[in-house]
């Protein structure tokens, strides 16, 4: 049991004692030891409140915020745009389990995940938010790159017989605890070396970079996004995209016979 409910329930407990114990010296007509008694239980009875209160609000806080590990993901650059990604999953106790390799092209990842989650009230009450990794892939920024190359999706389900995920949750549950059912899924940059930890919250997957290749990976791509660069395609893909047509000058054959080439003007 917390700190914040044991010794607020101890001191309220001491209080309601010196409270009921003042009142029956009150009863007596000891007016004096019975109205000090009195007030010092009240005093006791209040300040177990405030504390009580106080380990409330942090409870709630910690346990709407609370976060699992899920699993740690680690690349190895594997050619140009490709890399061999080791899936590590973790258990209830945040224990990593041996590493699955998957091959990935793309500039970055996307993981995804069954999710079930809790009303509030049910979390603050101990019950997590639930998942099931689904599927991993590669991730190009740009639209057209993808578009022209799909990086290959691999499953990262695995069978455990009868999946909570199956169970008509938010239907048959007495309680009405299930928010909602759905799949999150994250996406980070890619980079040699580059570790990541992926994180259960009550409401979804979390990303955060491990080591230092993985914070730089992630800065770079911030800097990229803010600057627009990472969505600009090469014109050469322009041309692998079904109805996309390359912007070029006029050949010298399009121009009328007898018509010189234009100069650049100084």
């Amino acid at each position: 049991m917390s700190i914040w409910w044991t010794i607020p329930g101890f001191v309220g407990l001491v209080g309601l004692f010196a409270v009921i114990a003042g009142l029956g010296r009150i009863f007596k007509l000891r007016i004096v030891s019975g109205g000090l008694r009195f007030l010092f239980g009240g005093v006791l009875l209040g300040a177990a409140a405030v504390v009580g209160l106080v380990g409330l609000n942090l409870q709630t806080y910690a346990r709407l915020t609370a976060e699992r590990l899920a699993a740690e993901v680690t690349l190895r650059a594997n050619g140009p745009t490709g890399y061999v990604v080791s899936v590590s999953r973790a258990d209830k106790n945040g224990v990593l389990g041996a590493p699955e390799d998957y091959m990935l092209t793309g500039d970055g990842f996307r993981m995804e995940a069954d999710v079930i989650t809790f009303k509030p009230w049910a979390n603050v009450l101990g019950v997590d938010a639930l998942y099931r990794l689904d599927r991993i892939q590669g991730r190009y920024d740009s639209e057209a790159q993808e578009i022209a190359a799909p990086p290959k999706p691999y499953s990262l389900r695995q069978d455990a017989g009868i999946s909570v995920f199956d169970l008509p949750l938010g239907a048959g549950n007495p309680f009405r605890r299930v928010d909602a059912e759905f799949v999150n899924g994250v996406a980070v940059p890619m980079a040699d070396g580059a570790t990541y930890e992926i994180f259960m919250s009550q409401r979804g997957l979390i990303p955060r970079p491990k080591n230092e290749a993985a914070t730089q990976a992630v800065e770079q791509r911030r800097e990229g996004r803010n600057s627009g660069a990472i969505y600009d395609a090469p014109d050469s893909l322009a041309t692998q995209v079904p109805g996309a047509t390359p912007s070029a000058a006029p050949a010298a054959t399009d121009l009328p016979e007898g018509t010189p080439p234009e100069t650049p003007q100084p």
